[in-house]
């Protein structure tokens, strides 16, 4: 078996880089997308946007990373992994939803909650698929209850932030 040259290392590494660059930038647009679907003014219909974007941008991620997925087995993916994060406390979403049944300044405070957490879910599963990824993994692959952790940990981590 070959060793690898220090120029075939280096053209990895800079791989790697530009591919861990280019994952960034889908998440970051996402967030920003998602925290756009918390203001979709129509309660629960914000909750299905959310959703869509977390979708694309796992298909998009998954394009990236050159695996080729059903889009049924990313909604049933993404699916599992929100309500992974339901349970550790993205049920609030449903309540700040409802909010915006009341006329003023229940939608702008719901849009802003709604928003908020929708963004920092978002960012949490691009984390969690981008270390899959680039650990080697697939979607036929991944194991939900594997990654509940550190999806926890990146939502946690984001949302302290905010």
């Amino acid at each position: 078996m070959a060793t690898k040259t220090e120029t075939e290392i280096d053209t990895q590494i800079e791989d790697k880089a530009e591919r861990l660059e280019k994952a960034s930038a889908i998440i970051s647009n996402k967030c920003k997308w998602s925290a756009a679907a918390g203001f979709i003014p129509v309660p629960y219909v914000d909750l299905a946007g959310l959703a869509a974007v977390q979708v694309k941008m796992v298909s998009e991620l998954t394009h990236l990373y050159g695996r080729t997925v059903k889009q049924d087995a990313i909604k049933t993916t993404v699916a599992t992994l929100l309500g992974t994060l339901a349970t550790g406390g993205l049920a609030a979403p449903v309540a700040f939803t409802t909010l915006k049944i009341i006329p003023g300044l229940g939608s702008v405070a719901g849009g802003v909650s709604l928003g908020a957490l929708g963004a920092a879910a978002t960012y949490a599963v691009g984390k969690v698929f981008v270390n899959h990824f680039e650990g080697g993994g697939t979607l036929s692959n991944f194991d939900v209850d594997k990654v509940k952790d550190d999806l926890k940990n990146e939502f946690s981590a984001k949302t302290a932030k905010a």
